[in-house]
């Protein structure tokens, strides 16, 4: 009789260890299936080109999800593609001396554990009368990085976007007469792009003279048009972050030995010049560029681009703190030409109020996107800053050469142009440092050879 007996107790131990294995196992599916998408920190892209044809100005967010990013990014190629066509279109037909000018921006409108929702605002000026403005809403799934659209959105049901038209026209009426001048219009293109918050869906209109705004349909009253799957994961989003950039984390690892004048048999004389960097911050060239700086005893001025200052707050606020001097390059760096004065205002006090938040300092100057003139409509009080020295050709060039170049033609009040968010600046700072440093040159901030 024990042996039965054992059988049997063997098998109520087997059957009672699966049952646990199970259980333990739907436990960790569960807590897998809960487990919610990280709060992305959003690194801030710039893309700037110049050349006598054209010029390009493209802001966009990058994330830790490769998927999303390739999205972006995939979408910014098609963007510049599509402005080369039309600017060689143009100037194959019409004869003109203006460069075109392409400027993409974006906001972030919403983030939480499970959605990442941002807009973009093209501008694309190829000559003639008008300049063409677009926008772009990209709604993410950041459990898997794919970009969802409309359908993906919205319920199974051919009803579903007549209700939304007729939910719309109720949020304008009410915009209308308290936020828009101009009349927005529901028509068969208006629900291209729509985002999906917490508050509910916004959804981009666009006026017939091209001005573009936004009402919105308020979850509570929208909810039976969206897939119940995302109803619940917005409802139960908490915390939202603020959509601002987080704070970069920048160590030094230790203090910078300075270079000896002695060291390089430096000539005597009282020849001074200025390094100028514009179009920065950026979260580790400038602070390469700012360790050159301080190992040369060298001073700089930074012509910041207000949305990049927002971006990385700690950079320009490392910058003030080590006695460098901080200018305007404006909020987004676009051509101020075609802007009115009330846009070119905008762009300029954006920008200086950002920088006074960030890094505690008025704004030294102001140095204009592309070296233009201030454009004749406006009537504010400019301390534009200028150049005197600048490789034509650094976009194609290596270091050394840019290096030679500027070394070569350096003389007394020399301000040099250099762009802080190339990768190559770094070496070429510690090139130009180096070389003319031993002939006797000091650097100072600009306004120093102003006065």
């Amino acid at each position: 009789m024990r042996q039965p007996i054992l059988y049997i107790s063997l098998l109520v131990v087997l059957v009672v260890s699966g049952c646990s294995f199970i259980a333990k196992a739907n436990e960790n599916d569960s807590k897998q299936s809960d487990e919610t998408e990280p709060m992305y920190d959003i690194d801030m892209k710039t893309e700037l080109v110049e050349h006598n044809e054209y010029h390009i100005t493209i802001h966009y967010p990058q994330t830790t999800n490769n998927q999303l990013n390739q999205t972006i990014v995939d979408y910014v190629n098609q963007q510049k593609a599509g402005f080369k066509q039309a600017s060689y279109q143009n100037k194959q037909s019409v004869e003109a001396s203006e460069s075109h000018e392409l400027h993409v921006d974006f906001e972030m409108l919403y983030q939480d554990h499970r959605f990442f929702v941002v807009r973009f605002i093209e501008t694309m000026d190829v000559g003639g009368n008008e300049v063409i403005q677009n926008q772009t809403v990209m709604n993410f799934d950041k459990k898997d990085g794919r970009r969802l659209e409309l359908d993906e959105l919205l319920n199974n049901d051919p009803e579903v976007l007549d209700e939304l038209a007729a939910l719309t026209e109720e949020a304008l009426k009410e915009e209308v007469s308290t936020r828009y001048s101009l009349p927005l219009h529901v028509n068969k293109g208006t629900f291209e792009d729509v985002a999906l918050t917490k508050e509910g869906v916004r959804v981009y209109l666009q006026a017939e003279d091209g001005t573009l705004g936004y009402v919105l349909v308020e979850l509570e009253e929208g909810q039976d048009l969206i897939r119940k799957e995302f109803v619940e994961a917005l409802e139960s989003a908490s915390d939202v972050s603020e959509l601002s950039s987080s704070e970069q984390k920048q160590d030094r690892e230790g203090p910078v030995e300075a270079v000896s004048t002695d060291d390089l048999g430096v000539e005597t004389g009282e020849k001074r010049a200025a390094l100028t960097f514009d179009d920065g911050p950026h979260p580790t060239w400038t602070v390469d560029i700012l360790d050159l700086l301080e190992k040369y005893d060298a001073k700089g001025s930074f012509f910041m681009i207000g949305k990049r200052v927002s971006y990385y707050p700690e950079t320009a606020r490392m910058v003030a703190e080590q006695g460098h001097e901080i200018g305007n390059h404006t909020w987004d760096h676009p051509r101020l030409a075609r802007l009115n004065p009330e846009e070119v205002d905008e762009q300029i006090l954006a920008a200086q109020d950002v920088i006074k938040q960030a890094a505690g300092v008025e704004t030294a100057g102001l140095r204009l996107p592309f070296g233009e003139e201030p454009p004749m409509a406006y009537k504010g009080d400019w301390n534009t800053v200028p150049w005197t020295l600048y490789s034509e050709e650094w976009s194609e060039q290596e270091p050394e050469e840019i290096a030679e170049e500027i070394t070569s033609q350096a003389e007394d009040g020399s301000v040099i142009l250099l762009h802080e968010l190339e990768s190559r600046t770094p070496e070429v700072v510690e090139l130009v440092l180096e070389q003319l440093t031993s002939q006797g040159f000091q650097f100072v901030k600009v306004s120093d050879l102003q006065t």
